[in-house]
């Protein structure tokens, strides 16, 4: 059996995005028309119905009942934030955990990477678990609009924490009442090298062997941890970047490439683009040449 689930939301209050219902609707078609998916077995989720219960509780359907050989799809495409990480025995160097954005978010109750490692990593280990995740990852706040000569106008995927979300976590508060000199310099250089080590020390690949630190989930995200993905308008219509460039590359190849080679073209054709962004690819090193989707 093939499934999958497809969220999209560009009906943010705040941050409202252009091109993330369309992704869903040209990754629906690729899964139907091209790669073999029925589409009753497949499921939307697009703007106001994409509420964090309802993707959890349609993610736990998209696991129920697996069995070895079947795969399953998760496509998520909206915005990405960073919270605070203090859980104890956590092996985030940077103390941050990356979230996707449902359409009524609330920063107290987040839906973590965590959250998604624990529901595909409770598949059997003969379901093959796609995950592809066309959001930002990144901690910075910009969302200015850009533009130049081969793609239209296009902002991050990003959402801001409010100020509150830090403020309240001991791992980057700062304490300074009543005298400047409770300002301790030395855990301040401390959060700032945890904020940073992931950009300076993180492997330059796009190619990552996970080895079985999330089972046989095979993770395509629009970027770096550290970096943003676009929402644009490319060639007359608005998509995130990662998903146009997916399908740009799996057309060229008639649905017929490896993991490994999707993504050294997805990233080939980001430059000629001209996006920053680098996509990349989280896996066990045993699927880099298995073909995508078989």
């Amino acid at each position: 059996m093939k499934k999958a689930l497809l969220v999209g939301i560009n009906n943010y209050q705040n941050s409202p995005l252009n091109g993330c219902v369309n992704d869903v609707i040209l990754i629906n078609a690729i899964l139907t028309q091209r790669l073999g998916f029925k589409q009753e077995d497949v499921k939307i989720l697009i703007d106001n119905e994409a509420t964090k219960i309802n993707i959890e509780n349609q993610l736990k359907q998209l696991v129920a009942n697996v069995q070895n050989g079947d795969t399953i799809v998760f496509h998520y495409s909206g915005h990405g934030s960073q919270v605070p990480n203090n859980r104890v025995g956590s092996i985030e160097i940077d103390r941050k955990d990356e979230i996707l954005c449902p359409v009524d978010l609330n920063w107290e109750n987040v839906l973590r990477d965590n959250d998604l490692n624990i529901i595909f990593n409770s598949v059997p280990s003969g379901v093959k678990p796609i995950v592809i995740l066309d959001c930002c990852h990144s901690g910075t706040g910009v969302r200015a609009q850009f533009y130049n000569t081969k793609v239209g106008h296009f902002k991050n995927r990003y959402l801001q924490p409010p100020i509150e979300v830090y403020m309240n976590d001991p791992i980057f508060s700062v304490d300074i009442s009543g005298s400047l000199k409770q300002f301790d310099l030395i855990d301040s250089a401390k959060n700032l090298f945890r904020s940073l080590y992931k950009r300076i020390f993180s492997t330059n690949s796009n190619i990552v062997d996970t080895n079985n630190a999330q089972g046989n989930t095979v993770l395509i995200s629009g970027c770096k941890d550290h970096q943003y993905s676009a929402d644009a308008y490319i060639n007359n219509k608005y998509h995130g970047a990662l998903t146009y460039v997916l399908y740009e590359v799996l057309s060229l190849s008639n649905y017929n490439i490896s993991y490994k080679n999707l993504i050294t073209q997805v990233n080939s054709r980001m430059k000629k683009y001209k996006f920053t962004q680098q996509p990349q690819l989280e896996c066990k090193k045993d699927f880099f040449d298995i073909n995508f989707l078989k």
